[in-house]
């Protein structure tokens, strides 16, 4: 689960923990892999034991202070633009305009094994801005990644193969989905999409929904979006996905009228079953 703590007495921290679990992000007091620090830079810098974020105390500026090419960027990116600040990346990662590894891992929804190997080639495109990528299935290929048609050939390879490449292996990624009303078929896809944008992940990645429902608007958004369809009861959007087998990212919220939504990934060994 992704859990954030806020530190800070101000109505900007109060405010940006309410947008927070607006889009599902757990907060919480202990226990978290995040810190956002409303506040000094001498604050913030108390909490670097852990992935922290500084967002200054008027909100002009928001700062990811360390690890910054593992994800926490885009989670203060997210930030910055639910408040109206400026995004200060300080990497060098963000100085060649370049995602590292983990963030391209991010934002496709896929997983390594060989972290070694991450920081060979988070080395490598540093150096030349460039890495290559062979894939059989739908992924972003942002600045400085390029596809190529043999796996062995490449930097990353995708999917289940046997070669000296670093290999990344995709997540399911399971979206639950709670009726109370029935609601037309392009809100229930908007909310599908608004709710992987929360989260920075490929607006189409599903694998699988899971919903009480199973009626024609979810098995044709299903079809669409090439994802399984499970019908699952629970008293929440979470119970849901823990039935099916997910890891919770977000937690359920009302992306529409009538309609929760939360999302979950599960780890698989030999690609999408």
């Amino acid at each position: 689960m992704y859990k954030r703590q806020v530190i800070g007495n101000s109505s900007l921290a109060d405010r940006i923990i309410k947008l927070l679990n607006e889009i599902g992000y757990f907060i919480v007091n202990e226990s978290e892999n995040l810190r956002v620090v409303v506040g000094p830079l001498s604050r913030a810098i108390k909490f670097a034991n852990k992935p922290v974020i500084l967002v200054t105390e008027n909100g002009e500026y928001v700062i990811p202070v360390n690890r910054e090419e593992s994800g926490v960027s885009l989670i203060a990116s997210l930030i910055s633009d639910m408040i109206g600040g400026n995004l200060i990346l300080t990497s060098k990662m963000a100085e060649k305009g370049v995602y590292s590894v983990q963030e391209f891992s991010w934002v496709n929804g896929l997983y390594w094994t060989n972290s070694e190997k991450v920081k060979e080639l988070n080395k490598k495109i540093l150096k030349s801005s460039k890495l290559t990528v062979y894939y059989d299935k739908k992924i972003i290929l942002p600045e400085g990644y390029s596809s190529v048609e043999k796996p062995c050939s490449a930097d990353i390879v995708v999917g289940d193969y046997d070669c000296n490449s670093l290999v990344l292996k995709p997540y399911k990624v399971v979206m639950g989905l709670k009726y109370y009303s029935t609601i037309p078929p392009e809100v229930i896809l908007y909310s599908i999409r608004l709710t992987l944008k929360s989260i920075y992940i490929l607006n189409d990645r599903v694998d699988v929904i899971v919903s009480p429902v199973k009626d024609r608007n979810i098995i044709n958004i299903s079809t669409l979006l090439g994802a399984e369809l499970f019908t699952i009861y629970g008293d929440t959007c979470e119970s849901m996905l823990l039935q099916y087998g997910g890891k919770i990212l977000l937690k359920g919220v009302k992306r529409a009228f009538g309609l929760e939504t939360c999302l979950g990934v599960v780890k698989v060994e030999k690609g999408i079953q």
